[in-house]
């Protein structure tokens, strides 16, 4: 097996992410606007008065689709231009760079590593992984990075979880295999 592995990010992928993503962030802005400043809702000929609760959950809503969709709009707009590897697997550990939850330029070794499964979700291919110590690498995290992994972990996913979405030339299945098999590489050296 070769020392080292990169896998890239497609670029036309990280295109239409990013076209998608300014569409969801343009929505939930107008749904920010609307709650703040829209105080009547027209329906046909008829104008009705809005609730305060219903401004406020609008408000809330598009708030958090404002957050959400514009940081993760800026991620794929930076990925079309700088092009780096999405994931690097070495004999001793992997480097994960595909998402705004990851550990910039720590290497995660395969001994800290439980698990790793091919878990599709809503017909998207995620690849995640289970870590040995999740208090000790939730711990490493920022505060905003570990209420996002902590959510994930709620849902069934491990620690860190790769998208398929924007990973050029394999699925989920194929990568899960690969880190597998680098996993297994490495207890097999140590022994």
């Amino acid at each position: 097996m070769d020392n080292r592995l990169e896998i890239r990010s497609s670029r036309l992928k990280n295109i239409i992410l990013s076209l998608l993503g300014i569409l969801m962030t343009s929505m939930s802005a107008f749904m920010l606007l609307s709650g703040l400043y829209g105080s009547s809702l027209h329906i046909g000929s008829r104008l009705y008065e809005v609730s305060i609760l219903y401004s406020i959950f609008i408000i809330l809503i598009g708030l958090f689709g404002t957050l959400f969709f514009g940081a993760t709009t800026l991620f794929y707009i930076k990925n079309i231009f700088i092009i780096k590897p999405n994931l690097i697997l070495e004999n001793d550990g992997f480097y994960e760079n595909s998402s705004i939850l990851s550990m910039k330029n720590s290497l995660i070794s395969w001994d800290s590593v439980r698990k790793i499964k091919n878990m599709p979700m809503m017909g998207q291919g995620m690849v995640s992984i289970f870590m040995k110590d999740q208090d000790a690498y939730l711990n490493e995290l920022p505060l905003f990075k570990r209420l996002i992994t902590k959510m994930n972990i709620a849902l069934g996913y491990g620690e860190i979880t790769i998208n398929m979405n924007q990973i050029k030339n394999l699925d989920g299945e194929e990568l899960a295999k690969t880190m597998n098999e680098y996993r297994k590489n490495r207890r097999k050296h140590k022994s």
